[in-house]
């Protein structure tokens, strides 16, 4: 064979100079620890979302806890107070509640004010506007009054908180009898809210005694 004859490479099949191979690698491999960087960041990026949601959970768990520990603190000292309470303070817990709504109680028709909170009686009538309220009241009645006897616990029975509520209400409507007398409508809206708030106390006392006696 003619050495002449032998086909020399061609410049495409020659192998790529060394610094431009060296180039390629080195843009590889930094590719690749890119990638690998990133996928490590990632990773620290889940275990830390990870690392949250189980603390996050935890203290959910620790404050769920906690709280039921208070309710069952709560509930066992109520528990033990009401074990120790005499039947004066047994009625008390009972009409407190409906004496607090009715005292807290104000009518924009008066300019916001409880005029059942006011005293008034044969010493102060007459300073008060109302000369002749003794003639017509023969029985005063006010919050102020009844608020007294809650609290030093002085009622009896529920039915006497309730008659001097409502002895309340009649006199009101009584001296101001007139359906438009501001006062009037002030007695109505309060005779509505009492109602609201003693019937279903009264309704509870009266099954539980019906359920007791059968």
């Amino acid at each position: 064979m003619n050495p002449k004859s032998v086909l020399k490479p061609t410049k495409s099949e020659k192998s790529p100079p060394p610094a431009l191979a060296t180039t390629v690698e080195s843009s590889e491999a930094l590719k690749r620890k890119r990638m690998e960087s990133e996928k490590e960041k990632q990773q620290q990026i889940e275990e830390a979302k990870n690392r949250e949601k189980e603390l996050r959970e935890r203290l959910e768990r620790e404050d769920a806890e906690n709280k039921l520990r208070i309710e069952k603190e709560r509930l066992e000292q109520e528990r033990k107070e009401r074990a120790l309470e005499t039947p004066k303070d047994a009625l008390h817990r009972l009409y407190k509640p409906i004496f607090d709504s009715l005292w807290e109680m104000e009518f924009d028709i008066l300019g916001g004010v409880n005029p059942f909170r006011t005293v008034i009686d044969a010493e102060n009538c007459a300073a008060m506007g109302a000369p002749d309220y003794c003639d017509i009241i023969k029985r005063p009645m006010n919050l102020t009054y009844i608020q007294t006897k809650v609290n030093k616990k002085s009622y009896e029975t529920l039915q006497e908180f309730l008659e001097d509520v409502d002895l309340i209400i009649k006199n009101a409507l009584l001296y101001n009898h007139h359906p438009e007398n501001p006062y009037n409508i002030a007695a109505q809206a309060f005779r509505k809210q009492f109602k609201k708030l003693a019937k279903p106390l009264v309704r509870s006392l009266t099954k539980g005694i019906v359920t007791t006696s059968k």
